[in-house]
């Protein structure tokens, strides 16, 4: 098994904040509407991350057939997908993103992967259980693949290094080029 980190790893970007500027484009009124909600109450620091991630997002769900909306946005941004990994990709890939499941499920079909660890969400937006992000990868990766061996890991954050340490060889990813995971890696991705 391969374990892929999917923002800044596999994905040229970030693909939550790519949905945002989509849903911009498109549904500026709504967008707007969610925004303005996310950053007043984050400043105002009322909510936790996951609360303003999930106001921040909220828009998705107040728009008519959003999972069209979804689809177009992937179906538009196919193109981000980093060459290294379209080169290497196998059956044996795993997605674990802190990407809603909403879209990550739909960029991993056209990909062909069938497995996919994501943020989930419900019908209205909230998020179900934690933010999948650091430790929460582990802990989920561990849930699902207790009994399957991590052949490598790829992670462009220091924030993957919990996931990176499971994997017999893992390597960071900046651009398209791959280098082998150490420990005191300097990161230049910090988020």
């Amino acid at each position: 098994m391969n374990i892929y980190d999917f923002d800044g790893t596999i994905y040229n970007g970030d693909s939550c904040k790519d949905i945002v500027i989509y849903g911009l484009l498109h549904y500026p009124s709504i967008v707007l509407k969610s925004l303005k909600k996310a950053r007043l109450l984050n400043k105002k620091g009322y909510i936790s991350f996951e609360e303003v991630k999930e106001t921040l997002l909220s828009f998705i769900y107040k728009i008519n057939n959003y999972p069209k909306f979804i689809n177009n946005f992937v179906d538009s941004h196919m193109k981000k997908i980093k060459p290294f990994y379209l080169s290497r990709k196998s059956e044996a890939d795993v997605i674990v993103t802190a990407s809603y499941d909403l879209w990550i499920k739909q960029f991993a079909k056209r990909l062909g992967i069938k497995h996919v660890i994501a943020t989930n969400t419900d019908s209205n937006g909230k998020i179900i259980g934690k933010n999948c992000k650091g430790e929460e990868k582990v802990k989920r990766i561990k849930e699902l693949y207790s009994d399957s061996e991590i052949l490598c890991a790829y992670g462009d954050s220091s924030k993957d290094i919990p996931v990176l340490k499971l994997a017999k060889t893992a390597y960071v990813v900046e651009g398209n080029k791959l280098f082998t995971y150490k420990k005191d890696y300097k990161f230049k991705n910090n988020k």
